[in-house]
This record gives C-alpha cells, structure tokens and sequence, in this order.
C-alpha cells in the first residue's frame, strides 16, 4: 500500500474562529494553517498548494459547499474535508457547522452536515475519503450513512470512507483558554509533526486515531470518535514522522537493543557483582579491555534513555 497520489488528490480545510453572535474560538485559525502545512509538506504527503483550499471564516453555506463540490469532482485518488468551529444542533437533532453569522436563532446560516455527507457520497468518486470534524457534537456525523450502497461501491470501486469526531453526540468539544490548538485537533497535529510511535511508516486513520485517543483521554478530554466503512480504517494520508528522522531516544534505544542481541545471554558467573578488586601484580594496576567500554557505553545509553523518558514525562 502507498499514500494517495497527491496530484490526484483535494483537500478542504473550513475553519471559524470568529462569530459575531457565538463565542470566538481564536486557536481554530492555528488549527487549519498548521493542517495546511502539514498536508502540503512533500515528507509526509506533498499535496500541491493548489489542491489544498482552506476557507478561513467562509461567508455562507454556498461558499463551503461550492468549495466542497468543485473539490469532491475533481479529486481521483483522496478527498479530505476538515471543519473546525461550532458545532450547532437542529430542533431534529441534526448536525449543523456553524459559520461566522450562525447563531441558535439562525441555524439557516448555517452548513448542514447532511449536505456536506451528500457532496462526498454522491459526488466524489475517490477511493478514499477522509472527513475530520473539530466541533461540539460532532459524534452526530457519525450517525448518517457514509458510504453508498454495497452495489453502488462495487461499481465505483470504493476502497474506504472515514470520519473522524472531537467528541461524541452528545458532548462539547474543548478549545481550552491560552493554548495554541484546540485540544482535539492539537493532539491530531501533534501527531502528524512528532509521529506515532510503534505505528507502521505510512500513519494509517486506524492508528492515528488510537493515539490520539490515548492521548486525550491521558488527559482527561473529550474522547473522540471514529467510522469506517470498506477498510476506512486503513487509508493513510502522510507518513509516519516517528520514523522519517530517529530521535536521540530512538537512536539509543535501538543501539542498546542491537548490542544486547549481539552478545547473546550474559554468562552467569558475570551477573554477580563483586565489591571485591581483582588481586594484580604489584606495581601494576587493571587496565580497561573492549569489553569494558562497550559495556560502559551501554550503561550510559540506558542511562540516558531513562533520563529522557523521565523528563518527557515530566514535560
């Protein structure tokens, strides 16, 4: 399996984080144009600049959805949507993504997830089809149909649809005060930056989203949600960053690792420690051997592995 061809491939980041009736979200600007980044950086994905439209406070529904459609057309091997914003519900439980003009008395300013669903399933025709949604109920997305029938994906090839939620149905997203992401999404870019540990080279939504769970329920946060259909679960957008440039960490765990295989079993009579000094020669005294300093270095770098473990924690 390889990522997506990104020339093929669109993209459509949505982010408010100013309202005129609803409470500003300032980190959601932070949100899309670090996703942008990432998305559009030839280590992870390398999706051209021009496939990549992100609509920062968009005016209307018409604005998103003309966006969402010329991009769900023209896209042959991945789309991804992202919305960042209020979340809203409709008197019928709905889910509705709220724009700078949208209020509860104004949910006609607002989009309508429903819509949004109806340009990915019916419109688009890529094999893999990715939707993250940073937003109050959110989960609500994961109630509707994302995929077409079983017949009709047959025939259009479909590998795989995948949402991605903030937080469940139900439940409030967080956009905690003086930081510089939204708490859901700054643990999802977090992870595209740093990598996912033990995770495969190329970052599959499966385990993108267990970490990002881990982490964000580590701290006690709004627990996220997913969906797939047609191994949605395994379309991989970027590479896995953990492993494009080792840490000092990694380096030394991997050294101590190779060398421990490389010596095999430690004898037994060397697993006791001795207070007592080997008796010489008078006149001289015990110099180092090999076996000294490579086993003195690799006191070191397990030393240095735990030290570093013990301060990433602390951090």
């Amino acid at each position: 399996m390889d990522l997506p061809d990104p020339t093929r491939s669109r993209a459509v980041l949505i982010g408010v984080d100013r309202y005129r009736h609803l409470a500003d979200l300032p980190a959601v600007g932070n949100n899309v144009r670090q996703l942008a980044a990432l998305l559009k950086d030839p280590r992870l994905w390398g999706l051209p600049p021009q496939h990549c439209v992100v609509l920062h406070n968009p005016p209307s529904a018409d604005t998103v959805l003309d966006a969402v459609h010329e991009a769900a057309a023209e896209a042959a091997d991945a789309l991804v949507v992202y919305f960042a914003g209020h979340g809203l519900l409709s008197p019928d439980t709905d889910l509705l993504l709220a724009l700078p003009e949208s209020d509860h008395e104004r949910l006609y300013r607002t989009v309508p997830y429903h819509l949004l669903r109806h340009e990915l399933v019916d419109t688009c025709t890529a094999p893999s089809r990715v939707v993250v949604l940073d937003c109050c109920y959110s989960g609500r997305a994961l109630e509707g149909h994302m995929g077409p029938s079983v017949e009709v994906a047959e025939r259009a090839g479909v590998e795989g649809t995948y949402v991605m939620t903030a937080s469940s149905e139900t439940k409030l997203a967080w956009s905690p005060e003086g930081e510089e992401f939204t708490a859901f999404s700054g643990e999802l870019l977090k992870a595209m930056t740093d990598g996912v540990p033990d995770a495969p080279d190329l970052l599959e939504m499966g385990a993108l989203f267990r970490h990002v769970r881990g982490e964000l329920i580590a701290k006690g946060r709004p627990v996220p949600q997913q969906r797939a259909r047609n191994a949605g679960h395994s379309i991989a957008l970027t590479r896995n960053r953990w492993w494009a440039a080792p840490t000092l960490a990694q380096t030394q765990v991997v050294a101590v690792k190779q060398h421990a295989e490389e010596q095999g079993p430690m004898p037994a009579r060397t697993r006791q420690v001795s207070t007592r000094s080997e008796p010489s020669a008078p006149g001289q005294q015990r110099r180092m051997g090999a076996s000294d300093v490579v086993e003195l270095c690799v006191v070191l770098a397990v030393m240095l592995v735990i030290a570093f473990i013990v301060l990433s924690a602390l951090a």
